[in-house]
């Protein structure tokens, strides 16, 4: 009898110690440098979608977090500097429909951060129809899992917020 519940009142002091150890180091790596951490529960709040902005020079561009997304996009509509133009791809569109595209590098930053992105250039218009009528808001592409992968972003879902990983 005593020794299961030494190993009951183990096991709990365990338990605390993983709970308390996952709570303080989520806090401890999203507030490591405040340049370094995007929020998104703003967007989040008014679309349900969870949307970034970066920048290129002055001109903010809004760009939506997909995680399904293996790639990243920018919508041709966008008057968007590109620095350096590459082969060309093929994807499957919103609409199920196998869609061309050209390779591209740009170049965006946010704060101190600084990302050359190689995106896909693709006709977007009628995938952020929709958004853009109901929420107001314009989206300039997708951040996809490349873009994420590359600058060791992580998605916090408790803190709302997208944090460099280190």
């Amino acid at each position: 009898m005593e020794l299961i519940l030494i190993i009951l009142i183990l096991a709990f002091i365990g338990i605390l110690c993983v709970i308390y150890y996952y709570y303080t180091l989520d806090t401890y790596i999203v507030r490591v440098k405040k340049n370094q951490v995007m929020e998104f529960k703003t967007s989040l709040d008014l679309t349900g979608l969870p949307i970034i902005t970066l920048y290129q020079g002055k001109k903010p561009y809004n760009f939506l977090l997909d995680t399904g997304s293996n790639t990243s996009y920018i919508n041709k509509s966008t008057n968007i500097k590109v620095t350096k133009t590459g082969t060309r791809d093929v994807f499957m569109g919103a609409e199920g429909v196998d869609m061309e595209c050209e390779i591209i590098t740009v170049n965006l930053y946010r704060g101190d951060n600084n990302y050359e992105c190689k995106a896909s250039l693709a006709d977007l218009d009628k995938a952020f129809e929709e958004l853009k009528k109901q929420y107001g808001v314009s989206l300039s592409g997708i951040i996809g899992c490349d873009f994420m992968d590359k600058y060791n972003y992580c998605i916090d879902f408790k803190e709302w917020v997208v944090y460099i990983r280190k």
